[in-house]
């Protein structure tokens, strides 16, 4: 049952180590853990300090790549059987790997990749960092996808991370058309459109380190709406999953609704929005009520639509689609 950790890290040091020390700690410790690190800082001493004597390799690769290429670098490098990919905000718990391996091992379930849904936690006990990972946790304001419930177990399009059959992973590969910003989502697509299955198991738990500040967390969720619409562009698929479609014809139908009263109406859809908002923070959400969560929820949700109108209005421009972040 052997397995390797694989992922990237830039200038998020310390956010990393702290994932490292997640990695180290599995009940069925990994083959080789397996990192591509394009910033300036050398840390690979560093990390061989923390692995001590433990029989895990290290493949360390120093190169300035995008975070897409530097993906593929170290999945070319896994030599285990199973390749588990890691975020430097992941936090994994000590039986994450074990659980893993069972899934993808499990004939009935005949999946290639499986994965968690990811806890959102908060970087700190103040205000604002405890506000941003609520509003990264509320399901609702995604429109309830099935990869943000954190008690699904099932088949879905799209998974936090992955943990990878290699062989498969290797012949599909992260997609690098462009060199462009994409979702999670693109990978396990790509898996699905050769005819592989992709599972998420409740018993296979991550967490996730939110942003403290909800600037940034503004700046994440726009950047989620310029990768769908990257997404949209890559796969050639409207509708990746039944919830894109149902969204999108639902926001068709209230601009058409409003348009025909006045072109004016088209400024209730926020209003709309936090109304729906509202009405699930009060009455369907299972967590402890918090009614600033609609609130900053919406203005993410409109950073959403800008980042994906951007991507739309700049579809031509190359400089932009082969960028590897938004600034």
């Amino acid at each position: 049952m052997n397995y390797s950790f694989f992922g990237t890290c830039y200038s998020d040091h310390q956010e990393f180590f702290d994932c490292l020390q997640t990695i180290l700690d599995q009940t069925i410790s990994p083959k080789e853990i397996i990192l591509v690190n394009s910033g300036e800082i050398n840390i690979e001493k560093k990390i061989l300090d923390k692995i001590g004597n433990k029989e895990i390799k290290l493949v360390y690769i120093s190169t300035k790549v995008s975070r897409v290429k530097a993906l593929n670098l170290a999945v070319d490098k896994s030599s285990s059987k199973y390749s588990f990919r890691f975020d430097t905000r992941s936090r994994f718990t000590k039986d994450y790997a074990e659980n893993a391996l069972l899934a993808l091992q499990n004939k009935s379930l005949d999946a290639a990749v499986v994965g968690g849904v990811p806890k959102v936690i908060s970087s700190s006990s103040e205000f604002i960092p405890k506000l941003c990972a609520e509003i990264m946790g509320r399901p609702y304001l995604y429109f309830f996808p099935k990869h943000r419930n954190i008690n699904y177990s099932g088949y879905s399009a799209s998974i936090y991370l992955g943990c990878f059959v290699t062989s498969i992973l290797k012949n599909i590969r992260f997609n690098e058309k462009e060199d462009i910003l994409s979702e999670d989502s693109l990978i396990i697509n790509d898996f699905l459109e050769r005819g592989f299955k992709a599972y998420i198991s409740s018993r296979i738990k991550v967490r996730y380190i939110c942003r403290s500040s909800f600037f940034n967390v503004l700046k994440l969720f726009n950047t989620y709406g310029f990768c769908r619409a990257n997404t949209i562009f890559v796969s050639k698929k409207l509708f990746i999953s039944k919830r894109h479609f149902y969204v999108f014809i639902s926001l068709i139908l209230i601009v058409i609704i409003f348009s025909k009263f006045a072109l004016k109406g088209l400024f209730f859809l926020p209003v709309i929005l936090l109304i729906f908002n509202l009405f699930n923070e009060i009455i369907l959400s299972e967590k402890v009520k918090n009614l600033l969560i609609p609130i900053y929820g919406t203005l993410c949700q409109f950073s959403w639509i800008l980042g994906f109108s951007w991507r739309l209005l700049t579809i031509f421009k190359t400089s932009i689609s082969k960028s590897n972040f938004i600034s």
